[in-house]
């Protein structure tokens, strides 16, 4: 459904779909584009185990080394950027 609405449109974007490596890592770069200049993007279920195997964590591991966004927060299971 994201890649229905026009780049750069959001201000902040919460992941909560399918927690397996490939989905995560699809929702984040796809938020990425979709989410305005300053813009946040956000999510949970960050951690070790699950039905997913950790998929989310890992994801969200090689995500944070993107030059276009700083880690804002990461506590509780949930993380968030801003995109720079």
């Amino acid at each position: 459904m994201l890649s229905g609405f026009p780049d750069g449109y959001f201000d902040w974007v919460y992941i909560d779909g399918n927690h397996l490596y490939e989905y995560v890592t699809k929702d984040l770069y796809l938020s990425l584009k979709k989410v305005k200049t300053g813009g946040l993007i956000t999510g949970d279920d960050y951690m070790d185990g699950g039905w997913w195997d950790g998929g989310a964590k890992k994801a969200v591991d090689e995500f944070k080394r993107n030059p276009e966004v700083d880690l804002i927060e990461l506590q509780n299971h949930q993380y968030v950027f801003r995109k720079k």
